[in-house]
């Protein structure tokens, strides 16, 4: 059955979105402020660190993901990978130095920070599990929605590195919204039209929420 907000939900997350603008901010032209790392703004995203469990390290750079031929992901195609989003698709590779399997939780909110100002950055809108096995080189394809609609798309030579995880309100009320949502090839648009519009420092109008509300639920 599919899960309806009410309005006083509605009214909250719009409250929410509006706090955006008391986040740190650079003003740019026409009175658009972007939070740190978001838009046009260059410096790094802000938030909470995040940490990597025990026994579990990640090479970096992490780089580009080539959808077509992903030779330089263990040949890992689109359909082992995880998470959404078509700008900021990576290849993350992990070393589990342990004996045993590692879970890994990536929470929603995770930035992936771009060495270049010139590539967008990607954030991750859902939680993303994980299973890395032990003593092994393990690859895995990780898409993200890109919160700097300016930049250039990650290309396979572009280079990432873990951020914090955001603490911007208006994004926290969208991954609220996306809890036991089920997001795919066929609407993930959805929400990586919500990201831009809360990355832009904008708010989510009442078209776009309702589009958020309707997507399906996970069975």
């Amino acid at each position: 059955m599919r899960r309806l907000l009410s309005r006083s939900a509605l009214t909250a997350l719009a409250a929410a979105i509006a706090l955006t603008s008391a986040a740190p901010a650079m003003a740019v032209a026409q009175d658009i402020t972007y939070a740190p790392g978001m838009g046009t703004n260059e410096a790094e995203p802000e938030g909470t660190p995040f940490a990597l469990p025990d026994g579990l390290t990640v090479e970096a750079p992490i780089r580009g993901y080539n959808t077509a031929d992903p030779e330089d992901c263990d040949y890992k195609y689109q359909d082992q990978a995880v998470g959404k989003g078509e700008q900021v698709r990576l290849c993350m590779v992990f070393n589990n130095n342990t004996n045993l399997p590692v879970p890994l939780e990536l929470p929603p909110g995770l930035i992936f920070v771009s060495r270049s100002r010139k590539v967008q950055n990607g954030i991750i809108a859902q939680r993303i599990s994980i299973m890395v096995p032990p003593q092994e080189r393990y690859f895995q394809p990780i898409f993200t929605y890109c919160t700097n609609s300016g930049r250039d798309s990650a290309a396979l030579a572009s280079e990432f590195d873990i951020g914090n995880v955001t603490d911007i309100p208006a994004f926290h009320a969208l991954f609220k919204m996306l809890e036991g949502k089920l997001i795919d090839d066929s609407n993930f648009v959805v929400v990586n039209q919500a990201v831009k519009a809360i990355s832009n420092g904008e708010e989510l109008d009442a078209d776009l929420l309702a589009e958020i509300e309707a997507l399906p639920s996970l069975l």
